[in-house]
C-alpha cells in the first residue's frame, strides 16, 4: 500500500489539508466570536454599569442626533451663503430650533389638553352611542338576543365609565413613575443642548478622531463606512421628519373640511406615528373611523376618503419625492424588521429598527468586502494595493 508523502515543510496531510484551510480558519473564529459572546451574557451583571450610564445618556445623545441632522443643513447654509462665523451660526440655528419649540409648546401644548380633555368625558357618550346603534343594528337583522345584549351594554357603559372616572386617580398613583420620568425629560433638556452644540460644531471631524484608533491599514476604508452610515441616517431622519410633518397638515386639513371632532388632535397623533413605516397612519386611523362611525355614515365615508388622499399622496408623491430609496432595502425587509425590532425593544425599536438595521447592514457589508479581498475565497476580488499595482 502505497503511503501518503510528508509535505516537504513537515506539516502532516491533516494539517495541510484541514487546518491550514481558509474556511476552517473562518468557523473557528467563528466560533471562538460565540463563545465570547455567550460569557458576555452569562456575566451580563457586570455591565450593570454601562447599560445604566447608557440609559442616563442615550435620550440626550438621540435627541441631540435628530436635531442635529435637522439644523445641520441650516448651519452650513448660513456659513457658505452668508458667511457667518461657525460658532455664531450654530448659536443663531440652536437659538430658532428653541423659539420654535418653545412657542409651539405654549401655543399648543393648552388647546391640546382641551381637546383630550373633552374626549376624555365624552367617552362614556362615545360608548352609549355606539350601543344605540348596535341595538338598532340588531333589531333589523336579529344578531344575538335582547339579554346578551342587555349584558354587553352594562359592560361597556361601564367599563368607559370607570376608564373616565378613574383616569385622574390612576395618575395619581403612579405619581412616582410620572417623577421618575420628569427627571429622566429634565436631565434630557439640560444635557441635549450641550450635546448637539458639540455635534455641530465638530460633527464633520468626529469620523477622523474615531479613526485614530484603527490600524493604519484600514483607516480609510472605516471612515468611508462612518460616511455611509452618516448618509443613511441623515437621509433617513430628514425625510421620515418631513413627511411626518405633511401627514400632519394632510390629515388636520382634511377631517377639518369634513368637520370631523377633534381633527387637530387626530391630526398631531397621525404626524408623529407617521415615524412607524407602513403601520403609523393605519393605526392613527382607528379612531378617526369610531368617531366618524359614531357621527354618521357620510362621516365615515368621509373619513375613508381623507385617509385615501393622504394615502395617495404619501405613497406615490412624498415619500418617493422626499425619501426616494436612500436606504436601498426591500419593503419586506422593513416590515420584518419592524416586527423583530418591536419584539425585542418596544416601541422604540419600532421607531430606530430601520435607521439601526440601515447601519448594521452597511456594517456587514464593509466587512464582508474587506473578508472578500483578503480571504482568498474569492479570486475574482483583489486588494486594494494589488488593483492600485494592475496596469
Amino acid at each position: 500500500m502505497k503511503n501518503l508523502r510528508q509535505p516537504e515543510s513537515g506539516f502532516s496531510w491533516f494539517y495541510q489539508r484541514f487546518l491550514n484551510n481558509h474556511i476552517t480558519i473562518l468557523l473557528l473564529n467563528i466560533f471562538l466570536l460565540l463563545l465570547v459572546v455567550n460569557e458576555i451574557v452569562q456575566n451580563a451583571g457586570l455591565l450593570d454599569p454601562i447599560w445604566k450610564f447608557a440609559s442616563i445618556t442615550m435620550p440626550a445623545i438621540v435627541v441631540a442626533g435628530i436635531l442635529f441632522y435637522v439644523l445641520d443643513p441650516f448651519v452650513h447654509l448660513m456659513e457658505r451663503r452668508l458667511h457667518i462665523r461657525q460658532g455664531l451660526a450654530i448659536t443663531i440655528a440652536m437659538l430658532v430650533a428653541v423659539g420654535a419649540i418653545v412657542l409651539i409648546f405654549l401655543n399648543l401644548i393648552p388647546f391640546l389638553a382641551k381637546q383630550a380633555a373633552g374626549a376624555v368625558s365624552t367617552l362614556p357618550q362615545f360608548a352609549n352611542d355606539m350601543l344605540v346603534k348596535l341595538n338598532h343594528l340588531n333589531q333589523v337583522h336579529h344578531w344575538i338576543s335582547t339579554d346578551n345584549l342587555d349584558q354587553v351594554n352594562q359592560r361597556v357603559t361601564t367599563y368607559f365609565s370607570k376608564r373616565g372616572l378613574n383616569l385622574l386617580t390612576g395618575t395619581l398613583t403612579s405619581i412616582g413613575n410620572v417623577v421618575t420620568t420628569v427627571s429622566d425629560w429634565v436631565i434630557t433638556i439640560i444635557t441635549a443642548p450641550l450635546v448637539l452644540f458639540f455635534m455641530l460644531k465638530d460633527g464633520s471631524r468626529f469620523p477622523h478622531y474615531v479613526s485614530q484608533v484603527v490600524p493604519t491599514a484600514y483607516r480609510e476604508r472605516f471612515i468611508v463606512m462612518l460616511d455611509q452610515m452618516n448618509v443613511k441616517v441623515s437621509s433617513y431622519v430628514r425625510g421620515q421628519l418631513t413627511v411626518a410633518l405633511c401627514v400632519l397638515i394632510i390629515f388636520t386639513t382634511g377631517y377639518s373640511i369634513i368637520g370631523l371632532r377633534y381633527a387637530l388632535l387626530i391630526g398631531l397623533l397621525a404626524g408623529p406615528l407617521n415615524l412607524i413605516p407602513y403601520f403609523g397612519s393605519a393605526i392613527a386611523l382607528i379612531p378617526a373611523l369610531i368617531i366618524g362611525a359614531i357621527t354618521s355614515p357620510s362621516m365615515l365615508l368621509g373619513v375613508v376618503i381623507v385617509y385615501l388622499i393622504e394615502w395617495v399622496l404619501e405613497t406615490q408623491v412624498l415619500s418617493p419625492l422626499i425619501m426616494g430609496n436612500s436606504l436601498a432595502m426591500h419593503p419586506i425587509t422593513i416590515v420584518f424588521v419592524l416586527l423583530a425590532a418591536g419584539k425585542m425593544f418596544g416601541l422604540v425599536g419600532v421607531i430606530f429598527g430601520v435607521p439601526g438595521f440601515a447601519v448594521l447592514k452597511v456594517l456587514v457589508t464593509t466587512a464582508f468586502q474587506w473578508y472578500q479581498e483578503y480571504s482568498a475565497l474569492y479570486p475574482d476580488v483583489f486588494p486594494p494595493e494589488d488593483k492600485l499595482g494592475e496596469p
